[in-house]
């Protein structure tokens, strides 16, 4: 069941880096786009959530400390992302995401929340890794390192706040209630940074609001999915699947679209598979 749950994560994922990257080329890298793409998408995300919670309304202090810092690193990650995504081509961008939102969960797990390392988990992680070095593609402009960086960061504190969350003893709320949670402080985050922003791009409309909502909406569940997942399944385990799955879900969409997977994407797909049936199996 919970390996189904993160299945279906993954192929959430897998479609979210088309809607960033389109709004990107719409509307521009600038913070203001950033902020702006990121408060409408977790305003999707945050209805989307609370319609899975049937609109009931749970608080706790610590739920609420832990969500807030979510937030904080959501933004962070967003604007990164657009920055990052002004820079340089998708496949490196999601390579430095993927690989971030893999490699520090992975990591915390072990070191953090008492988690085995085993073989398979080892073997795994190393063939992801070198799955996702295989989809890197040329296309590069100079002075994007500290956006990478910030990409690959974020993305995996994300996983890190989320196991806490998960492992942790202190009183808090149901998952749904708490993902809920981190959306509504994004959003007010968002508002509030808008304030102080210059505004370059003006109202987002049309298919600017398709993108944010189709984002919003996949990450929110994806996540919320996972925090399920995260109560049963090692993080350690849990995120290398989710890579290796979002690899291998994306190549088979390519399939039926005009840039068909070269050698490179079908090798690496073989990569994934392969680290998926092996953390699986032993």
């Amino acid at each position: 069941m919970y390996y189904g749950l993160i299945s279906l994560s993954a192929l959430l994922f897998s479609m979210v880096f088309i809607f960033s990257d389109k709004y990107t080329k719409q509307y521009g890298p600038g913070t203001d786009a950033a902020i702006k793409f990121t408060a409408g998408s977790h305003f999707a995300g945050l209805v989307a959530l609370l319609i899975i919670n049937r609109f009931r309304v749970e608080f706790t202090p610590f739920t609420a400390a832990v969500a807030l810092t979510a937030a904080v690193d959501i933004v962070l990650f967003n604007v990164c992302s657009l920055r990052a995504l002004g820079r340089t081509n998708l496949s490196k961008y999601s390579v430095f995401s993927m690989t971030g939102g893999m490699a520090l969960p992975f990591a915390s797990g072990i070191l953090f929340f008492n988690e085995d390392m085993t073989l398979g988990k080892g073997l795994c992680l190393a063939l992801v890794l070198a799955a996702l070095e295989l989809t890197v593609e040329k296309g590069e402009k100079k002075g994007g390192a500290l956006y990478y960086a910030g990409v690959f960061i974020t993305n995996g504190l994300y996983g890190v706040i989320n196991k806490y969350f998960s492992f942790s003893a202190m009183n808090k709320t149901s998952d749904a209630a708490y993902s809920a949670l981190i959306e509504a402080f994004t959003v007010l985050l968002c508002l509030a940074l808008l304030v102080f922003t210059k505004d370059k791009i003006g109202l987002v409309k049309g298919r600017g609001l398709v993108y944010m909502g189709g984002y919003g909406v996949m990450c929110a569940v994806g996540n919320y999915l996972l925090l399920i997942a995260l109560s049963v399944l090692p993080a350690s385990s849990q995120y290398p699947f989710v890579t290796g799955g979002v690899m291998i879900i994306s190549t088979l969409y390519s399939f039926f679209t005009p840039e068909k997977p070269g050698k490179k994407q079908l090798a690496s797909v073989a990569l994934a598979l392969l680290g998926i049936v092996l953390l699986i199996t032993l």
